[in-house]
C-alpha cells in the first residue's frame, strides 16, 4: 500500500509541475506568430532589404527576443515609417524598435533596456555649411524630414513651430536633394546617415554638424498585441540578451557590410525626384 501511495504521489507531482510549465509565459508563446515593422533610413540599426525583410542590427534583436520564448517574427514589411508606426497604432503590428516620444507612449509599451545610442546630426550640402545654435535657428530653411521621424518632444515642437518642412518618404530623397541644393538641412543619425551618403556615392557633396540631440533605440510593443501579457518576462529576457555587448557590436558590423553591399546592387536614383 505505501508503494502505491508513494507512486500516485509522484505522479500526481509530475502533473503539478507539467500544469505548471504548460501555464509558463513560454509555453504559451509557442506558436504564436507577430509582426515585426521598422524604420527604413537608419542603417544599421534599422532598414528595409529590397526582399522587404527588415534589417538591422534592432530587427536581430527583435528575433533573437522573440525566438527565446518560440516565437516566430513575420518581417516583412512593404510600407513606409509612417504607416509601420499607424499599423502599431491600430495593432495590426505587435513590435517596433525607435525613440521614444509621448505621442507613441500612448500606444506602444517600451521595453526598459536600450538597444543601440543613435546621435542625431545636421546634413546640408557641402557648399552650404550650416551651423547648429538651437532648432529654433534654423528657421526659414527648407528642412528634409522623414514622414513619422521624430528627434524627441522637444526638437519635434521646435520643428514644427519654426521651420519649413519637406516631408519624404524616403531618406535616399533627403540626400539626393542636398546634393542637388534643393534642400538646406536634413536631421538624421549620424553614423546612419554617413553610410547612405557613402553608399550614395555623394561623401563629397554632404557634410554634417552635430545636435544637441542624442537618443536611444528601445522595443516598443503595441498595447493591443498580445505580447503584452509576457511584457514582464520580455522585459528580464531582453536586459539578458544585451547584457552582452558584443552582440550589438557584432551585429552592427554585419548590417553594415550587409547594407552596402545591398545597396551596391541598386539603382540608387530610379524612382526619385
Amino acid at each position: 500500500m505505501r508503494a502505491v501511495i508513494l507512486a500516485l504521489s509522484l505522479l500526481l507531482s509530475n502533473a503539478a509541475i507539467w500544469a505548471a510549465e504548460s501555464q509558463s509565459p513560454a509555453a504559451q508563446a509557442t506558436h504564436l506568430t507577430v509582426r515585426l515593422c521598422g524604420t527604413t533610413a537608419y542603417p544599421p540599426n534599422s532598414w528595409i532589404a529590397p526582399s522587404g525583410r527588415v534589417e538591422g542590427v534592432n530587427a536581430m534583436v527583435v528575433r533573437t527576443l522573440m525566438a527565446k520564448f518560440g516565437i516566430t517574427v513575420d518581417d516583412q514589411q512593404n510600407s513606409n515609417w509612417q504607416r509601420c508606426l499607424k499599423e502599431i497604432e491600430l495593432g495590426n503590428v505587435d513590435v517596433l524598435t525607435g525613440f521614444r516620444n509621448e505621442q507613441r507612449a500612448q500606444y506602444m509599451a517600451y521595453l526598459d533596456t536600450p538597444i543601440v545610442k543613435e546621435d542625431i546630426n545636421l546634413f546640408y550640402p557641402a557648399n552650404q555649411p550650416v551651423e547648429f545654435q538651437g532648432w529654433e535657428s534654423l528657421t526659414g530653411l527648407r528642412v528634409g524630414v522623414l514622414m513619422g521621424d521624430s528627434f524627441g518632444d522637444r526638437a519635434d515642437a521646435a520643428l514644427n513651430q519654426y521651420l519649413s518642412l519637406e516631408w519624404v518618404s524616403s531618406q535616399h530623397q533627403n540626400l539626393l536633394k542636398l546634393a542637388d541644393n534643393r534642400l538646406d538641412v536634413v536631421p538624421m543619425g549620424r553614423l546612419s546617415g554617413q553610410l547612405q551618403i557613402d553608399a550614395l556615392g555623394l561623401t563629397e557633396k554632404i557634410g554634417s554638424t552635430a545636435t544637441d540631440v542624442s537618443d536611444y533605440w528601445y522595443v516598443g510593443i503595441s498595447k493591443k498585441s498580445p505580447l503584452m501579457q509576457w511584457y514582464p518576462e520580455l522585459n528580464r529576457a531582453l536586459a539578458e540578451l544585451l547584457s552582452d555587448a558584443t552582440f550589438v557590436s557584432e551585429g552592427g558590423r554585419q548590417q553594415r557590410d550587409l547594407y552596402l553591399q545591398t545597396m551596391a546592387r541598386m539603382p540608387l536614383r530610379q524612382g526619385l525626384p
